[in-house]
């Protein structure tokens, strides 16, 4: 064989090695794409779930948002009528001074069934300080247009209660024992307690009694502080996600 067959053999071998290099190549780079488009398909379907899962779970926070609203203008109403029976009772009784007097005990009483009823924040003083007008009216220590006047600013703070948001300290019960916590109160819809130590949880109201449920979800825990620090930094409006922990009571 000539030198010059020998040389295009060569070049030829050379050449369809080249190219068979070439296609496999080529075919890892198909796979490698193939693989990617796969991935990112999977990543979108997620991305779909994940977005669908959103809205459901807005949705279905608006409708119990909407619900929430609905339960405090009913109790802002109660309490608004509560007032109007005991303005007219008082209309009925103040032509003799004495006549007050029953009609007060009674709106006092009332109240104090409200309170017991309502969300657990500062319950102890709420009611204390509503008792203690009627311990001055029974004393004679103030007078039956004294003590109605008082009562009816009790009947006003509860009121301003449904639409007050923000933090305050108090002591609660968990695990058995009394601490003193910070409580993130949401008008008288929702209300969460931090710890010194950082655990953090909400009010559940539970057949006829309360209880202060610590939160073990990370996801919430997380939500959960976020609310204090936005309380604390003053932060007043924007947007906030909550745990549904919505309390479902009702004046009665």
């Amino acid at each position: 064989m000539s030198n010059k067959s020998i040389n295009l053999a060569f070049c030829l071998l050379v050449t369809s090695n080249i190219l068979i290099a070439d296609n496999n190549n080529m075919a890892t780079s198909l796979m490698s794409l193939r693989a990617e488009v796969e991935q990112l398909d999977s990543q979108i379907d997620e991305a779909k779930d994940s977005y669908k899962a959103s809205i459901k779970s807005l949705t279905l926070q608006k409708s119990e948002l909407e619900s929430m609203i609905s339960r405090e203008v009913l109790k802002t109403k109660q309490i608004q009528k509560e007032l109007q029976l005991l303005k007219e009772k008082i209309a009925e009784a103040s032509k003799n001074s004495k006549g007050l007097t029953p009609v007060i005990n009674q709106a006092i009483d009332n109240l104090v069934l409200m309170i017991e009823n309502s969300i657990p924040f500062k319950k102890e003083e709420r009611i204390a300080a509503v008792q203690k007008i009627q311990e001055q009216l029974k004393a004679s220590l103030i007078t039956p247009q004294k003590a109605l006047s008082y009562v009816y600013n009790s009947y006003a703070d509860e009121i301003r209660m449904t639409k007050e948001n923000g933090v305050f300290k108090q002591t609660i019960t968990l695990d058995g024992k009394d601490k003193l916590v910070k409580v993130a109160r949401i008008g008288t819809a929702m209300m969460f307690f931090q710890t010194p130590n950082d655990r953090v949880g909400y009010v559940l109201h539970s057949g006829t009694s309360w209880e202060y449920k610590e939160e073990f979800n990370k996801e919430k825990q997380d939500e959960i502080s976020t609310i204090f620090d936005a309380f604390v930094k003053q932060i007043r409006s924007g947007y906030f996600t909550l745990p549904n922990v919505l309390v479902l009571n009702e004046v009665k």
